[in-house]
């Protein structure tokens, strides 16, 4: 186009540095109803109008695409009025500009979506309630050859991978980075963060508004435990002990990942030495996983429905497995939240290797329960999200483990409520001659 492009967009003073940026990568933290989501959409319009790349592709990507249609589509048709070709497609959220440069919607939680594609810019919003592995496993290697871009965005979390994030671009040459304080931003007005204050509580408006990594994240079942962890420097270097053998859980996902935790012990305690997880792939892949790492395993522990016969091979996984060579064991089925008290209960004797576990950590520290909105209050249930196959895993090696109390509950809810007393013939003659009223009234 040899005309300026007219878009019904005037950025917030805060965000124009973002726009202005020539950095390839940027991380913002910012406060609740700062305009974020509104900034990163039109950033990428206005850089997909004007690439001279052909066959451009721009994305944004939230937690889950029905969250992301929610918050961004609407947005995206609007900043687009008048530069695009045809209409907006709703059945793949993606929209063609003029230049033929597309644009289009994602959720992270269908990373095989993503797998095999190519992007010149993405947008990573509320990044910290992603996976981990999605950045590097799946979205960098998108941008690598056409050198494409990337903007990180959210709201504190703890201190999760998106606020390690922060750190680098706060640090790194190559970053773009911006915080947007609710006290600071000039964006909500006195008497709007005084209301907000009055209904959130401390913790609550620490983290949403005043973006404090520091802040008890609300609903999270282990994110102190792993913080305890790191504070006493027991995450590190953990290498596996060739001379010992190996202990591993997992928690098997049909229809989402399946995450795998390998342990061995010590006279101090366990050490969580390695962590896998992968998407929708079939057995035969974990079984060269579990082959290739070169490790002795003691047992492994798989989930009690592992049992179960499938309809297309007519065998268990277990039953597979064991055909592998591979040491499976069924875990006790107990009730969920005896897994989660017996986690707590295990965390903090563990020792973690931070690089080789890094993305079950992550897990840990972001699982969390579910928040019911219509009540305002957490609910007694966990959240399923990318965090619960991790957690899970992590809940079956507690249940497992001799040092948990949890074993001890599981041993007690395998004994009957009665124990049957253990009487031969000759005792129960023996006690009626000792125990016979009649014959000791008939003494007297």
């Amino acid at each position: 186009m040899n005309t300026p492009l007219q878009l019904d967009y005037e950025p917030r003073s805060a965000f124009i540095p973002f726009h202005q940026r020539n950095t390839r990568w940027a991380a913002l933290v910012c406060h609740r109803r700062a305009g974020k989501t509104v900034a990163c959409i039109h950033d990428l319009v206005l850089r997909a109008s004007y690439t001279t790349k052909k066959r451009a592709k721009y994305a944004y990507i939230g937690p889950f695409r029905k969250q992301t249609e929610e918050i961004a589509w609407m947005y995206l048709k609007d900043a687009t009025t008048g530069i695009r070709k045809g209409e907006p497609r709703i059945s793949d959220l993606k929209i063609t500009l003029h230049n033929d440069a597309t644009i289009q919607l994602y959720g992270a939680d269908n990373p095989d979506s993503l797998r095999g594609l190519y992007f010149d810019g993405v947008i990573l919003d509320e990044y910290g309630d992603m996976r981990p592995s999605l950045w590097g496993e799946i979205i960098l290697p998108t941008l690598m050859d056409r050198q494409g871009w990337a903007v990180f965005i959210g709201t504190m979390k703890g201190k999760n991978h998106f606020y390690k994030t922060l750190q680098r671009a706060e640090t790194e040459p190559g970053w773009h980075h911006m915080q947007l304080k609710g006290s600071e931003s000039g964006i909500l007005r006195d008497e709007d963060l005084r209301e907000l204050r009055s209904q959130l509580t401390e913790a609550q408006y620490e983290q949403e508004i005043e973006c404090n990594p520091n802040a008890a994240v609300m609903g999270t079942y282990y994110s102190d435990l792993i913080n305890a962890l790191e504070q006493d420097e027991k995450m590190g270097h953990y290498p596996h002990n060739p001379d010992e053998l190996v202990h591993c859980s997992a928690d098997l996902g049909f229809t989402d990942s399946t995450a795998f935790w390998f342990w061995q012990v010590d006279e101090h305690g366990p050490i969580m030495i390695d962590y896998y997880e992968a998407d929708s792939q079939p057995l035969e892949h974990y079984f060269q996983m579990l082959e290739g790492k070169g490790y002795e395993y003691a047992d492994i522990w798989l989930p009690h429905d592992a049992k179960a016969k499938s309809f297309q091979t007519g065998r268990s996984t277990i039953e597979q497995m064991l055909d592998r060579g591979l040491p499976c064991k069924p875990v006790p089925k107990l009730a969920v939240q005896h897994g989660i008290d017996a986690a707590r209960l295990m965390l903090p004797t563990c020792r973690f290797d931070r690089e080789r576990c890094h993305g079950g950590i992550e897990a840990l520290r972001a699982y969390r329960r579910n928040y019911n909105e219509k009540v305002q209050q957490f609910s007694n249930t966990p959240l399923h999200d990318w965090a619960s196959n991790g957690a899970d895993s992590f809940r079956y090696f507690s249940l497992v483990t001799d040092d948990s109390l949890a074993l001890e509950v599981r041993k007690e809810t395998e004994l009957p409520l009665l124990k049957t007393p253990e009487y031969c013939l000759n005792d129960l003659y023996s006690a009626r001659e000792d125990d016979n009223w009649r014959k000791s009234v008939l003494r007297i």
